[in-house]
C-alpha cells in the first residue's frame, strides 16, 4: 500500500509554509484561531485539485477562501508536495505548484491562474547508494519534461496546458514504464471526518431521486455500512461494537439493521422505495431499544467516527482527517480512545486537530506539532526537538504544569521569549 511520510502546503491562506512529518496518529495542538483548520484546508484543497479537472483547476485557482490576503503570504503560489513509499523498496516525492488568479483592484489588471512548476522522482532504496531520480519536471506554465525509459534522461519534452498538470497526461501513456506508480500517486485517498457539525445528519435517512431511472437511493451510508459489515465480517464489527461499549459504557447494544418496504406496487409506479437501514441501541437506563439518534451528541460523533476510520482501513485510506477529537470523548478516556484508533485503522494514518492540554500527556513529542504565536499573523506548526523533550518536560514539572499546560503558556503568551521558542522547537519552515 503507498503510504504518505510528509505534507508540505505553501501560499494558502495564512500559511507561509508548513510541512507536517506524519507518524501513525498526529496531532495539530494549538488554541482556536492558530491555523488548525486552514492547515486541514490546505490538504484536502492540493489534493483534490491533483484530479480535478482543468476547468474546475481554474475554478480552484480563482478561490477567494482560498487566496492568501495575508501581508506575509499574499502573492506567493500556492505550493503542494507530498513524499512517501510506492512499495516496501522506493520512496516518491511528488508536488506541484500554481499561481493564483490576481483582480488587481487599482488598474484592473486581470492575471489568469496557471500551474508553474512540478515534479516527480523516486528513489529504489535497494540500490548501493540510493538517491531520488527525476522522472519529470516542469517549470514553465507550458513546458515539462519526462524521462522516456528506464534507459534515458529526463529530457523528453511535452507541451502542456497552464491549467494541466504534467501528472494527469502522462497518466494517459499507458506504455510509460513508470505508469502504475502516476496511477498510484493519483489514488491516494485523503478524508476528513466531520464531527463538528450536527450529528443528527450523520445517520439521518434522506430521501433522493436517482436520475435515470425510477429508483430512489437513501443517504444512510454510515447505518447501511455497519450493516453490510456486520454480514460480510462480523469479527470487524464485534470489535467496533466493544469498542464503542468501551467508551460509552451506558450502551448495552448496538445492532444495524435493514427494514425493506412491504408494498404491492403495480406495474410501472413512478418510483419503488428503497431499503432503510437503521442503528438501535439500548442504553442501560432507558426500559426500551431506540435509534441512534436517541444518543447523545457526543456518542453519534464518537459512534460516526468508528464508523469512518473502518470504513478508511477497508477502503486502504491513505490519511484521515479529523477536527477536534476530543469533543466526542471525556478527557479520562482519551488514552483510551487512541489506543482503539491505533488498533481499528490498519495501515491508514490520522492527522487530528486539538486545543485541549490534556491531549499532550497521551502522545509523544514527534506527534504532537504545536501551534506557535506569529507576530505576522501567519500558521506556525512545529514539533519539540528531541534532545529537549527532558528540558522541556522539566520547566513544566518545575511549573507545576504538565507538560500541554506548559506548552499552551508558550502558545498563549503574547511575550514569550522569540529564543525560548527557537530554542526547543524545531527550526520555522522557511520558503
Amino acid at each position: 500500500m503507498i503510504s504518505i511520510k510528509s505534507i508540505t502546503i505553501k501560499g494558502f491562506r495564512n500559511i507561509l509554509s508548513t510541512t507536517i512529518d506524519l507518524q501513525d496518529i498526529t496531532c495539530l495542538l494549538a488554541p482556536n484561531n492558530y491555523g488548525k483548520s486552514n492547515v486541514f484546508a490546505a490538504i484536502s484543497f492540493g489534493h483534490f485539485f491533483m484530479s480535478a479537472p482543468a476547468d474546475r483547476k481554474i475554478f480552484m485557482m480563482k478561490d477567494t477562501m482560498s487566496i492568501p490576503v495575508n501581508k506575509s503570504v499574499a502573492g506567493r503560489p500556492f505550493m503542494f508536495c507530498m513524499e512517501g513509499s510506492i512499495d516496501e523498496n522506493r520512496d516518491f516525492q511528488y508536488g506541484y505548484q500554481f499561481d493564483w488568479f490576481q483582480n488587481n483592484g487599482v488598474n484592473n489588471q486581470i492575471i489568469e491562474g496557471k500551474i508553474s512548476g512540478e515534479f516527480f522522482k523516486i528513489r529504489d532504496n535497494t540500490k548501493e547508494k540510493p538517491k531520488f531520480a527525476t522522472f519529470f519536471q516542469r517549470n514553465t506554465e507550458n513546458g515539462a519534461k519526462y524521462l522516456p525509459s528506464p534507459t534515458g534522461r529526463c529530457d523528453k519534452p511535452l507541451n502542456i496546458g497552464p491549467h494541466e498538470l504534467v501528472i494527469n497526461k502522462l497518466s494517459y501513456f499507458d506504455e510509460l514504464f513508470y505508469h502504475a506508480d502516476l496511477e498510484a500517486i493519483l489514488k491516494i485517498n485523503i478524508q476528513g471526518i466531520d464531527t463538528l457539525s450536527n450529528p443528527d445528519d450523520y445517520f439521518k435517512p434522506q430521501v433522493h431521486v436517482r436520475k435515470g431511472d425510477n429508483k430512489l437511493t437513501i443517504s444512510d451510508w454510515a447505518s447501511k455500512y455497519l450493516y453490510n459489515l456486520k454480514q460480510n465480517d462480523k469479527n470487524t464489527y464485534d470489535y467496533l461494537l466493544s469498542a464503542v461499549q468501551i467508551l460509552l459504557p451506558d450502551i448495552e447494544s448496538i445492532e444495524a439493521i435493514m427494514t425493506s418496504p412491504k408494498v404491492q406496487v403495480e406495474k410501472d409506479v413512478p418510483f419503488t422505495y428503497p431499503d432503510r437501514y437503521e442503528i438501535m441501541v439500548k442504553e442501560k437506563n432507558n426500559n426500551q431499544i431506540t435509534r441512534v439518534q436517541y444518543l447523545s451528541s457526543g456518542s453519534m460523533k464518537l459512534l460516526y467516527m468508528l464508523i469512518c476510520i473502518i470504513c478508511a482501513r477497508e477502503e486502504r485510506t491513505q490519511l484521515l482527517l479529523i477536527e477536534e477529537l476530543e469533543n466526542s470523548i471525556h478527557p479520562n478516556l482519551m488514552q483510551t480512545l487512541l489506543t482503539i484508533i491505533d488498533e481499528m485503522k490498519g495501515d491508514t494514518k490520522l492527522l487530528f486537530t486539538s486545543h485541549s492540554p490534556n491531549v499532550a500527556k497521551n502522545l509523544t513529542a514527534m506527534q504532537l506539532y504545536v501551534g506557535l504565536p506569529s507576530n505576522k499573523g501567519i500558521v506556525d506548526f512545529r514539533t519539540i526537538k528531541p534532545s529537549k523533550v527532558k528540558s522541556v518536560l522539566a520547566i513544566a514539572g518545575a511549573g507545576d504544569m504538565s507538560l500541554g499546560e506548559y506548552l499552551f503558556e508558550l502558545m498563549l503568551d503574547t511575550e514569550t521569549d522569540p529564543s525560548l521558542i527557537e530554542l526547543f522547537f524545531t527550526p520555522k519552515n522557511e520558503e
